[in-house]
């Protein structure tokens, strides 16, 4: 039974595949491009390339994510059906599926339901072939809420189901006068319930419209017996027509929303023959600018409240409201602040337009508001007085005002001080010999051993050295020579050098938070060109420039709010090896750069990063073989030695300045003086500080004075009111000095 089941099982796992390639051979191409929040379809109008309606099935189901299913039957008429329409159309993403669904409806498909809304599955029917299926499809159909009609308003090809509640109508009289709106009664019926209550059943559509209509008429049918609404003209003398309507506008919703959900609770309790039994019309509020005036609609006993109101209103003020303002700035820069505003304005405003505009339509449709422009704001900085210039009205600018109060804080400030240390330990030693022998007055043998000690020359020209000179830097330099000839001639070459280097380098600065700082002690040495002119071969010296070693710190440090500093560290150090000469080459310069981000407690000394460098090298030079031997190995070779260790650490201390008053900035401003003054000497320290001290040698208590200051109220203070004044510092000075008198009367 097995084996022929095998060839079947083929057929049927290959069909869909077969079926799948055939699609899209015969399938003709159906261009669609999706954009951030649209569809952009291209339809043909050549008639051999229209789609099937199966096939745009599949596109709605790729676009959507909804799922789709269909029996044979519909299939077959699916694939027999085109779409047809002509040219680009340009569709938003969230009305594909209405736009689906009106295909759909003109071809007499309807979408079905079926399933719970997570798992649901979208069942296609054709109405043509319904036939006494009429009832299983609406059976079908989605139960929908009266407040959620209003999605169903653009689905024309779903079937719904609803009740509705006409608190002023009888049910049987509407379903008997108004059955000629049934035109399709396979899938329309309206069906009486009670004395006040119809379910309606439909089109999403259809049924949206029916339900707006019966709700109309049974708004009216309320007005034919009761009360009428009056209608006035309200004229305004000081107040502008838009700003009174725009407030009472907010003022009547507001009513209108207390209301309701004062009424459901008691429309639950009298059931539904006693729900929302108020015969109330809306107030509606026009605007006539060309008056500046106000047409109102409102019911008798709300007619006196509205005006009222508008009276209130409507009174002139005294001091103008003023659209342009100057901002002076305590502690931000002008033209920082301003970008910050701009942008956040710029996003905020069109968040509000998104926000504003899905609900601006309804607010125009049902009670004629106003549209406002007089919402935009103007900032402009001007660098010169660090202010801002503000265009805005008088509630747009409290708004911004608030910003900029909350803006322009002083941060706090960082004191870093830093510093770098490098030790450096080289050791040298260089021995050297060199021997050289040549029978210059007979044919003999030549032999010379040359390690760089020493130079060979001839003089006399005859094609043999004859002299050998000792080169300079040697410390140490001996040798053996006979007569004018190089007869058995003997060099030898020492030299050893120690050096010790300890460099201590604190380079310190004052930044504030969040901002950036940079210190930079650069070592410039001059260079030169050497250029020949070509007249006796003479030479030019000419400058070439200057080349720089030292260090260059950049340090950006974060305040968090744990008082830990978040720092960003660029440091980078550089020394020449040696000393610059006469020659137009300087010499090596070595180079260490670091960058790294660390957190430190404050006051804390951190070493945050350093680098050990340990060289050594041994450099031997000689004869082979001979070079090797023992003891007289040393005459045929030269031995060089050398050692370089460098240590290089990098400390940082870092002290947050948080006082108001700088207290504890004017503190580490007096120390520094007096470090100062240890090294340079009071006198010089007083060109800085005429207040600084009288004598070395004498303590004056009173020079040492700690700034008072006092942070100034926003707004424009008088400069009499910062710090103390000068009656009040004299008067406090006097009894300074009377208490130091009482107290040397009393301790002679």
């Amino acid at each position: 039974m097995k084996a022929p089941l095998r060839p079947i099982l083929a057929t049927l796992l290959l069909a869909p595949v077969i079926a799948s390639r055939q699609d899209q051979e015969t399938e003709p191409f159906f261009p669609i491009q999706a954009t951030d929040d649209y569809y952009i379809i291209n339809f043909s109008e050549d008639k051999d390339e229209r789609v099937s309606l199966e096939y745009f099935v599949k596109l709605c189901q790729d676009a959507t994510g909804l799922n789709f299913t269909y029996n044979s039957q519909t299939e077959q008429s699916l694939q027999s059906l085109n779409v047809v329409m002509f040219g680009e159309k340009t569709i938003r993403k969230e009305d594909f599926y209405p736009f689906f669904q009106i295909q759909m409806f003109i071809n007499d498909f309807v979408c079905v339901e079926v399933g719970p809304p997570h798992i649901s599955i979208i069942l296609i029917q054709s109405l043509a072939r319904t036939g006494g299926g009429q009832a299983n499809l609406r059976a079908r159909a989605v139960y929908v809420l009266p407040d959620e009609l209003e999605t169903y308003a653009d689905q024309p090809a779903t079937l719904i189901t609803t009740v509705l509640h006409l608190p002023n109508l009888d049910a049987r009289t509407i379903q008997t006068q108004l059955r000629a709106l049934i035109t399709d009664t396979a899938t329309q019926s309206m069906i009486a319930v009670g004395t006040n209550s119809v379910i309606l059943q439909g089109f999403g559509s259809y049924i949206y419209s029916l339900a707006k209509l019966l709700q109309l008429v049974d708004a009216e049918s309320a007005l034919v017996d009761d009360v009428q609404p009056v209608f006035d003209v309200i004229p305004l003398e000081f107040a502008a027509a838009e700003d009174v309507s725009e407030l009472l506008e907010q003022l009547l919703e507001a009513q209108r929303s207390s209301a309701r959900t004062a009424q459901r609770p008691r429309a639950e309790g009298q059931g539904p023959g006693g729900a929302l039994q108020s015969n109330t019309v809306e107030s509606k509020i026009l605007v006539d600018g060309r008056t500046n005036s106000l047409l109102v609609m409102a019911m008798p006993d709300e007619m006196p409240r509205i005006k009222d109101l508008v009276a209130r209103l409507d009174v002139e003020v005294v001091e103008p409201e003023r659209n342009f303002h100057i901002y002076s700035l305590e502690n931000v820069n002008a033209d920082d602040l301003a970008e910050v505003l701009e942008n956040f304005l710029s996003d905020a405003e069109r968040l509000s337009g998104n926000t504003q505009g899905g609900t601006g339509g309804r607010a125009q449709g049902g009670g004629g508001g106003s549209s406002r422009t007089s919402n935009d704001v103007v900032v402009v900085p001007d660098p010169n007085s660090n202010t801002l210039l503000i265009a805005a009205n008088k509630t747009r600018y409290e708004e911004v005002l608030e910003l900029i109060r909350q803006l322009d804080q002083r941060q706090d400030q960082v004191l870093i001080e830093s510093a770098l240390i490098e030790l450096t330990d080289s050791a040298l030693f260089d021995l050297g010999v060199e021997l050289a022998f040549a029978d210059v007055n007979g044919d003999g043998g030549y032999g010379v051993t040359s390690f760089g000690l020493s130079t060979i020359d001839d003089l006399d020209s005859d094609g043999i050295s004859d002299t050998r000179t000792p080169v300079s830097g040697f410390p140490f330099s001996a040798g053996i020579l006979s007569g004018n000839n190089v007869n058995v001639p003997f060099l030898i070459a020492a030299a050893q050098n120690r050096a010790d280097t300890n460099v201590l380098n604190i380079p310190s600065v004052l930044v504030n938070n969040n901002h950036a700082a940079r210190v930079v002690t650069l070592d410039e040495q001059p260079t030169t060109t050497v250029t020949s002119t070509g007249v006796g071969g003479q030479t030019q010296e000419n400058f070439n420039g200057y080349q720089e070693a030292g260090i260059t710190m950049e340090i950006s440090p974060s305040i968090s709010a744990a008082r830990y500093l978040r720092l960003d560290i660029s440091l980078s150090v550089s020394n020449f090896t040696s000393s610059f000469t006469a020659s137009a080459i300087p010499p090596p310069r070595i180079t260490r750069e670091m960058s790294t981000s660390v957190n430190i407690p404050d006051g804390d000394t951190m070493v945050i990063g350093g680098v050990v460098s340990d060289i050594f090298r041994e450099e031997l030079d000689g004869v082979p073989w001979i070079s090797d031997l023992p003891l007289i190995g040393a005459l045929f070779r030269r031995t060089t030695k050398s050692k370089n260790r460098t240590t290089l650490y990098f400390f940082v201390t870092p002290h947050i300045l948080h006082d108001r008053d700088f207290a504890d900035l004017a503190e580490v401003s007096y120390q520094k003086k007096l470090q100062a003054a240890e090294i340079i000497g009071s006198d010089r320290v007083r060109v800085l500080d005429p207040n600084f001290g009288i004598d070395d040698s004498v303590i004056d208590f009173d020079s040492f004075q700690v700034p008072l200051y006092r942070t100034p109220e926003r707004g424009e203070v008088s400069t009499e009111d910062v710090g103390l004044d000068a009656l009040r510092r004299s008067e406090l000075l006097r009894s300074l000095d009377q208490g130091d008198g009482e107290d040397a009367s009393e301790n002679p």
